[in-house]
């Protein structure tokens, strides 16, 4: 175990130093906001502004550090294979020393389920949604409370600060949301209906916390990460 445990601070400080080049974290960030995308060196450098050599060697020491994976594509004149790059299954949580919270996470939610009412877990996440978005209206007494754009802004640092890369603007009444990167990705393939509920019930919370009048959030998915789509696409309607 206390090999096992080495290995891990070493996998943790190596990911570490990779993403702490500001250039290599945009690359990073951008994979996994299109999570099943392929890349080439051209494409990077291209997106970047920078030569090739150097966009190469950033790609170089993510797929190193195991946060990229590499395949070839071979081109329609032959020739020397196009190497692709894509996001990695792997997950890792960049912590020092390394946490072990999704097992107690696990295990809380096994009790959960096993203990507690789907409505009434539902409604203690919804709470403390409410609880946070109050929380960062409190912090923020100049935020203009009720204003679509401000709203819209608002909600999209929130869930950028929490890792879930996300896309968010009006359309009509409505509050279209794209989340391209699952926080709780482990947790939620296992226990999509649970864990996606609790998360939903939560953001419901916040966004009624920061939305006009506290008007009372609907939200509706059509695409989830749980089960193997891109995004979490979803919509918010207010009652």
């Amino acid at each position: 175990m206390i090999a096992g445990g080495a290995e891990a601070v070493d996998r943790e400080q190596q990911i570490t130093s990779v993403l702490a080049d500001g250039t290599r974290y945009r690359i990073y960030r951008t994979i996994v906001g299109r999570p099943k995308a392929e890349f080439t060196v051209a494409e990077m450098a291209a997106l970047f502004g920078l030569h090739p050599n150097v966009a190469r060697m950033h790609l170089g020491k993510l797929e190193q550090a195991g946060l990229l994976t590499t395949s070839l594509r071979k081109g329609p004149g032959g020739g020397r294979p196009a190497k692709l790059y894509r996001l990695s299954d792997q997950v890792s949580s960049i912590t020092l020393p390394p946490r072990r919270y999704e097992l107690l996470a696990d295990l809380a939610l096994a009790a959960l389920d096993e203990t507690i009412e789907r409505d009434r877990l539902v409604a203690i996440c919804r709470e403390v949604g409410l609880r946070r978005g109050r929380e960062v209206l409190a912090s923020r007494p100049t935020e203009r409370v009720g204003d679509p754009q401000a709203t819209a802004a608002l909600l999209a640092e929130l869930a950028d600060q929490s890792g879930m890369v996300p896309v968010i603007e009006w359309n009509g009444d409505a509050l279209v949301l794209d989340i391209r990167n699952c926080v709780f990705k482990e947790l939620s393939t296992a226990r999509p209906e649970l864990v996606c509920a609790m998360h939903r019930a939560y953001f419901e919370g916040v966004v009624e916390a920061v939305s006009a009048d506290h008007a009372l959030p609907q939200i509706d998915g059509d695409c989830f990460i749980s089960h193997g789509d891109d995004a979490c696409h979803i919509t918010v309607t207010f009652s």
